[in-house]
């Protein structure tokens, strides 16, 4: 998974650079409570494709909140169409914990990382300039417009079928590679055929919307069954993305571009 890559590339990074773990007292990310008119259910003879294709195309339109869990680590943030958005990962290499956190507003970059180094403070956020960061691993997990890649994933939805109401199971296609997908030719390679039909979990609430999806990696050679899940909520609802206090921010030094682009 894309995902996984990512934090692969924070992981290396933790591994060289981290001398020391912090961080607190981030912005807050949240969505104000709300209810919109009540929509009426699917019926089960709906199309289960379709409705899925509504609900993530209806996610993608407006604001919400996430928090994405993998094997890995997990993601967490907010999303607005308008320009905003904001993330936080948080994993762990060799027993120690590492935290990566970035804001967008518009062309403004944010970030921060508990990966302390000589001249990284892990409380400190660290204003970027975008045209030096040249490596897409660390700075796509800040400014990916679509986190929990939710717009390919109907694409890629082999059979599916309206449990209930609220819930469709069905098959999806790991063999793609890239955000929802495995890229590690070893690993298709040892599930076979079952990589192209992973099963999936996507649940909605009594508005059609999107509010949890769960995607099974099936077991292979001595690896157990792993999951991916994300929750979403906040729909629709005001986010809260901010840029920090500027007594917590400093212009982003050599070594925060060298923990980017390593």
């Amino acid at each position: 998974m894309r995902t996984s890559r990512i934090m692969a590339a924070v992981a290396a990074a933790a591994i060289a650079f981290t001398s020391g773990c912090g961080g607190d007292d981030e912005p807050k990310t949240g969505a104000t409570s709300g209810k919109a008119p009540v929509s009426a259910p699917a019926s089960p003879a709906a199309n289960a494709k379709d409705v899925l294709d509504k609900a993530v195309k209806d996610l993608n339109a407006s604001t919400y909140t996430y928090r994405m869990a993998i094997p890995e680590g997990t993601f967490s943030g907010a999303i607005d169409p308008a320009g905003k958005q904001q993330v936080k990962a948080e994993g762990a290499v060799g027993g120690v914990k590492f935290t990566i956190e970035g804001i967008v507003l518009g062309t403004e970059y944010y970030y921060r990382t508990s990966a302390a180094a000589p001249g990284i403070d892990p409380k400190k956020w660290y204003k970027l300039d975008r045209s030096k960061v040249t490596k897409p691993e660390i700075i796509g997990l800040i400014e990916e417009k679509d986190p929990t890649g939710s717009q390919t994933f109907v694409g890629r939805v082999g059979s599916a079928k309206l449990a209930s109401p609220t819930t469709i199971t069905g098959t999806f296609d790991l063999s793609v590679g890239g955000d929802l997908g495995i890229d590690d030719s070893a690993v298709l390679a040892a599930l076979g055929e079952k990589a192209k039909t992973a099963p999936f979990t996507a649940m909605l609430d009594d508005q059609q919307r999107l509010t949890s999806m769960k995607i099974t990696v099936p077991a292979y050679g001595t690896v157990g069954e792993q999951a991916m899940t994300v929750e979403y909520a906040g729909h629709g609802q005001p986010v809260s993305v901010a840029a920090p206090k500027s007594a917590d921010v400093l212009p982003a030094t050599t070594a925060v571009y060298g923990l980017l682009n390593r």
